[in-house]
């Protein structure tokens, strides 16, 4: 028999048609759906009652909290997990138990997962696992990347091993799979896929980037803590010679030297970039990306004018076409105006080409307010040496920024505007959007939330003494090109 345990807590959006899915298996054995509520405070536990499925409340917090409840209320010999806001295939589990009969030394089995809607990145990260756990497979022989959503074990071996370790690094994941490999093998099936709902995606790229370095950070911090680790690690380098693993190790150090160089923000790897400025006054940078998209940017401009604050506004160039008044009236009021390309493509930095686009918008910023801009955002923040060299080339000052705070997520105003206020130092570059892309008048382009924290955010820095000001007064340079003339 098969008990899959779903932990849920507030999933009452997801879970409905996740069950639906484990409902319409069609596996020919036994098998139990056990959701564990884990402190809903929404009609999750409705939801599961109305689809006939094992309820299991259990109100202490925290996702191996309430995998160790499913797994200890469960009745199979095999115990599979899997997430609320995750689809399975009707052959999932039939593929699962196919494994453990072919591997009768298994322990576990491992799958993968997709996105319901992959992002344009989605298949690099795709290739990207696939190659983090060949490299696992060679140093520790078993998967690293464990997906939540898509593993099973046997139960007799989670009490052999004392279930889970609820302080660990990432319990229901990593640190399952490598305390059950003690018992048995672990088995990596990269054909065994769910597709999981975007909403972990559904963020700013660079901030998912920067949680992906933190996350392998942590990993790094938590291995080298490991003697036993190292020494295994150390034994398996030990079997191939110096050449090998250079062939092995180099190209593993570059990918992820041009990972960090094109992803994230601040990085300079590649040329000088501004992320903020060093100084000792509280002073701080109201940035503003992919307007114009009205009628947002002219909020944000109102609020602005009302509270005495100028901001730098990185306008893609398809946009000013649309809206030119809107640019005019940025500059009426002081505000800077920064290139942030013309099409916004999310491979801008990829594309040798790309200065192309640039002097494209450029064009469309001089031909509405008579300025060259000095100042020059890449989409997404994403750079590459080229990228850099034709900014350069064009006379630019590339800016990013150093605080920010995830706007397409279900944080309210008041929670976006804690965040910045937290984040802020002095010198600090703020980023904030009036738009999303060259999109307008629907879904991410609607900038409501960012509209009603502007003034929390401003509130807030000015209490805690910062004054704002422009990029271009910040970093000491030029905001146009006549102005350096």
């Amino acid at each position: 028999m098969i008990s899959i345990v779903v932990p849920a807590l507030n999933e009452e959006r997801y879970i409905g048609r996740c069950l639906h899915s484990l409902k319409d298996q069609d596996y020919a054995g036994e098998y139990e759906i056990i959701v564990v509520d884990n402190g809903s405070q929404d009609g999750t536990a409705s939801v599961v009652r109305e689809a006939g499925v094992r309820l299991v409340e259990w109100p202490q917090r925290g996702v191996s909290y309430a995998r160790q409840a499913g797994a200890e209320a469960a009745e199979g010999d095999i115990v599979v997990q899997a997430d609320a806001d995750t689809l399975y295939p009707r052959w999932w589990l039939r593929r699962i138990r196919s494994q453990f009969d072919r591997h009768p030394e298994a322990a576990a089995v491992a799958g993968t997962f997709i996105y319901e809607r992959p992002p344009w990145w989605g298949r690099l990260e795709y290739a990207l696992r696939l190659v983090f756990n060949w490299l696992s497979f060679w140093v520790l022989k078993r998967p690293y990347i464990i997906s939540g959503a898509n593993f099973a074990f046997f139960r007799k071996y989670l009490v052999q091993i004392g279930g889970y370790q609820h302080n660990s690094y990432s319990a229901d994941q990593y640190n399952i799979s490598s305390r059950l490999s003690k018992c048995g093998r672990v088995i990596y099936d990269g054909h065994s896929w769910c597709a999981t709902s975007n909403r972990s995606v559904s963020k700013p790229f660079y901030v998912i980037t920067s949680d992906f370095f933190q996350h392998l950070a942590r990993f790094g911090r938590h291995i080298t803590r490991r003697r036993s680790a190292v020494r295994v690690i150390g034994e398996r380098a030990g079997r191939f010679s110096a050449k090998t693993v250079l062939k092995i190790v180099i190209p593993a150090f570059l990918v992820g030297f041009l990972c960090y160089g094109y992803f994230v923000p601040a990085s300079p790897v590649f040329g000088k970039v501004y992320a903020r400025a060093t100084t000792p006054l509280k002073v701080i940078a109201l940035t503003f990306d992919d307007g114009p998209n009205e009628p947002y940017t002219s909020q944000v401009l109102d609020i602005l004018e009302k509270e005495n604050v100028q901001a730098t506004f990185f306008v893609v160039g398809a946009n000013v076409v649309l809206y030119p008044n809107t640019l005019r009236r940025m500059v009426a009021d002081g505000d800077v105006v920064g290139n942030h390309s013309y099409s916004h493509n999310a491979n801008h930095a990829l594309e040798f080409n790309a200065y192309k686009d640039i002097q494209h918008a450029e064009q469309s910023i001089e031909g509405t307010i008579g300025l060259e801009p000095h100042l020059y955002r890449p989409p997404h923040g994403k750079k590459s040496p080229w990228e850099l060299q034709a900014v350069k080339g064009e006379g630019y000052t590339e800016v990013l920024w150093s605080i920010s705070t995830p706007e397409l997520n279900r944080a309210t105003p008041q929670q976006m505007s804690q965040d910045i206020i937290k984040k802020a130092r002095p010198g600090g570059i703020i980023l904030l959007h009036d738009g999303y892309g060259t999109l307008h008048g629907s879904g991410r382009a609607l900038k409501t939330k960012t509209v009603e924290m502007l003034p929390l955010v401003i509130q807030g820095l000015e209490d805690k003494g910062y004054t704002f000001v422009t990029v271009s007064q910040l970093l000491k340079v030029p905001a146009y090109d006549q102005d350096a003339k």
